[in-house]
């Protein structure tokens, strides 16, 4: 029993370093029993088998283990000082950011306020306390809740489901702006679907109540700084979280998607934000390079080995998450269209791409249109040479 007990603290300290129950569960077997295959990780750590194979693939993908390629497949943990030296170097980055962050912010308000004025204060929290508190004031909040979330803060915030619904019911605003790293993360489809939701460039655990109360969240240990009384410290980060999200991505529309595909669709965003394509494009757009597929498989991707029924549900993802925009074929005219709504620039990378996949399969592609709709949404349409079946 007590070794059930330790057992069950780990799996919760390992999901709190990124991993999910069930790679904390595999990576402790390997820990115990050492190099196993693939059918024992699944007895010992009580692993359903449709998900064994997948579970040992994050695990080799983080970096906590190797699996052979032999047969039957082999799998050995690496040892956890070296598995985890990266995230908790890492962690300690973010607790001591966190600390000059409130440093920061408590110098600012000592200096806003006259001499004869109340000194205000923060409380911090354990982990428990904070998850309480968090449910407390979601439930009971009047007007709205903002958040910024990273993939720790997600865990976190999933847990004060039942206070978020209520506050919705109670007509609450709620908006989740999420990190980029969030992106495919396996507890977005269970939020509630009332839930704002926006990626962006941002990187803290920051849950603002009413304008009023806020919560600071650190996610190497879980505890957080309270602040019950906002004041310029909460107004300026009001600030900063409404001009985030009026520059981040919807993401509401890619919750559903297979993870696989969003993760796809997010490194080929990154790989074409990087990519000289303009240098690339000729000028005829029937005669499409190849010189951006070669670029994605030196980073890893081949393009070519992807069917194409995934590649058009990639690459409309990917418009999704880069440009508000999106992929549409059109059966009986024979068509695809792009969409992007943030300029042509963005809508010809994807052209590009898709051309050159489609000429690579022998469908051979023709641009027949490009034009900008109402003056907001640039469209480029794609003519087949036959239809994709």
């Amino acid at each position: 029993m007590h070794r059930g007990h330790n057992a069950n603290d780990l799996v919760g300290s390992l999901e709190e370093l990124g991993l999910s129950r069930y790679e904390a569960g595999a990576y402790l077997t390997m820990i115990r029993k050492g190099s196993l295959a693939a059918s024992e990780i699944s007895y010992y750590a009580n692993l359903p088998r449709t998900k064994v194979y997948s579970t040992l693939k994050k695990l080799e993908k983080k970096r906590l283990s190797i699996v052979s390629q032999s047969k039957p497949l082999i799998c050995s943990a690496i040892p956890p000082e070296e598995a985890f030296r990266e995230i908790v170097k890492l962690y300690e980055r973010r607790s001591k950011n966190m600390k000059k962050i409130v440093d920061r912010l408590q110098r600012i308000t000592e200096e806003q306020r006259p001499k004869a004025s109340e000194e205000r204060r923060y409380y911090i929290l354990d982990p428990t306390s904070t998850l309480e508190k968090m449910k407390s004031l979601i439930a009971n909040s009047k007007s709205s809740v903002y958040a910024i979330l990273d993939s720790w803060g997600i865990q976190l915030i999933i847990q004060c489901k039942l206070a978020m619904i209520k506050a919705i019911t109670n007509g609450v605003n709620i908006r989740l702006l999420l990190a980029n790293q969030c992106i495919g993360n396996e507890n977005l489809p269970s939020l509630p679907e009332d839930i704002d939701l926006k990626i962006g460039n941002v990187a803290a655990n920051m849950i603002i109540i009413d304008s009023n109360n806020m919560v600071a969240v650190d996610s190497s240990n879980g505890k957080a700084a309270l602040f019950v009384s906002i004041d310029i410290f909460g107004l300026s980060q009001l600030r900063s979280f409404e001009t985030e999200w009026n520059n981040a991505l919807e993401v509401r529309q890619i919750v559903n998607m297979r993870p696989n595909i969003v993760m796809k669709a997010n490194r080929l965003v990154k790989i074409l934000e990087n990519a000289n394509i303009f240098g690339q494009i000729s000028k005829n757009w029937d005669e499409p390079t190849s010189a951006l597929i070669k670029s994605a498989q030196k980073l890893g991707i081949d393009i070519f080995d992807t069917g194409i029924d995934e590649m058009l549900t990639i690459i409309d993802c990917a418009l999704r998450i880069s440009c508000s925009g999106g992929l549409t074929h059109d059966k009986i005219n024979n068509t695809l269209s792009i969409r992007s709504k943030v300029g042509s620039e963005s809508v010809s990378r994807w052209v590009l791409l898709l051309a050159t996949y489609l000429k690579h399969v022998g469908n051979d592609p023709k641009i027949i249109r490009d034009f900008k709709l109402n003056g907001v949404e640039d469209t480029i349409h794609i003519k087949l040479s036959k239809p994709i079946s």
